[in-house]
């Protein structure tokens, strides 16, 4: 069972050219892809994505991947463009300077070297396939490290519901020891609230069915069953791993409506306890699904 939640980077090298790519991912409802791209990368956009779509099934992820080329491979030359540009800025200045002060000011090889990229790194010729290749090659190796922080994070998301499961059951079962005496305090409180607002008392048999049946509504022994299958089923699909977010999801929407209804048909002190763990635990679970792919 994957987390949507990972990291991986990858770095593979062609020549002087290194590329590297980082691979971050958070949750989402759907797959949905971020990209950096930088330099001449920004033309493979369309295969990043294909690879993610086949590779990654849901979350938020974000692709940084930039080419690095070895300084000690590369050459330098003066912009020609950039070398008329400063010239033309430098002559400017000197001919403000000496029309201020009446003082010439030469053109030095050390003005020109001054000014910010005069100088145009000498790229060596690396092909376009060349470029992808490595670039792939890189994406799949961030790609494998990605999974294997999903698959770390989402053992630990396993384990974690496991034992809220395990809170869960125990607390089932203090609530299904107690369901009797919770019957018996209902049918106590019927009674004495009819002898209450009654004149004149009822039938003995038409006032026991009349008790009978309030008592039934009130009876939790469905919901107690209900919930306790919710877990087995709960706890079959954490085992059988793969996809299973929206099932379990599902089954906690079905858990936490059994729960509830427990919790409305009876106000029994020791009941209502474990009510609200069940419910803490519920929740947490349903915000831990939001982390499962």
């Amino acid at each position: 069972m994957l987390s949507m939640t990972g990291f991986g980077n990858g770095e593979k090298q062609v020549g002087p050219v290194t590329v590297t790519v980082e691979l971050r991912s958070v949750n989402h409802r759907f797959l949905d892809v971020g990209l950096k791209l930088y330099g001449s990368l920004a033309a493979y956009e369309m295969e990043i994505r294909q690879f993610l779509k086949e590779n990654v099934s849901r979350g938020r992820v974000t692709v940084s991947a930039q080419m690095v080329m070895d300084k000690d491979a590369a050459t330098a030359s003066l912009d020609p463009e950039r070398l008329s540009q400063a010239l033309i800025m430098l002559k400017s200045a000197a001919k403000g300077i000496l029309d201020a002060t009446g003082q010439e000011q030469p053109i030095t090889l050390d003005h020109l070297l001054a000014v910010p990229e005069i100088l145009r790194p000498q790229e060596m010729e690396i092909s376009p396939e060349d470029v992808k290749s490595v670039l792939m090659g890189a994406l799949k190796d961030a790609h494998v490290g990605l999974m294997l922080t999903k698959q770390k994070e989402g053992a630990a998301l396993v384990a974690e519901m496991k034992t809220r499961l395990d809170t869960l059951s125990t607390n089932l079962k203090e609530v299904e020891k107690r369901a009797p005496e919770a019957a018996a305090h209902i049918q106590a409180k019927l009674e004495e609230r009819l002898a209450k607002i009654l004149d004149e008392p009822l039938d003995p048999q038409r006032q026991a069915q009349e008790i009978a049946l309030l008592a039934d509504k009130a009876n939790i022994n469905e919901e107690t069953e209900r919930l306790g299958i919710h877990i087995q089923h709960f706890h079959a699909a954490l085992n059988g791993g793969g996809q299973v977010a929206k099932r379990l999801n599902f089954l906690l929407q079905e858990m936490h409506r059994e729960v509830n209804t427990m919790g409305s048909k009876t106000n029994l002190m020791d009941i209502t306890q474990s009510v609200i763990t069940m419910k803490d635990e519920v929740e947490s679970m349903r915000e831990q699904i939001m982390n499962l792919e």
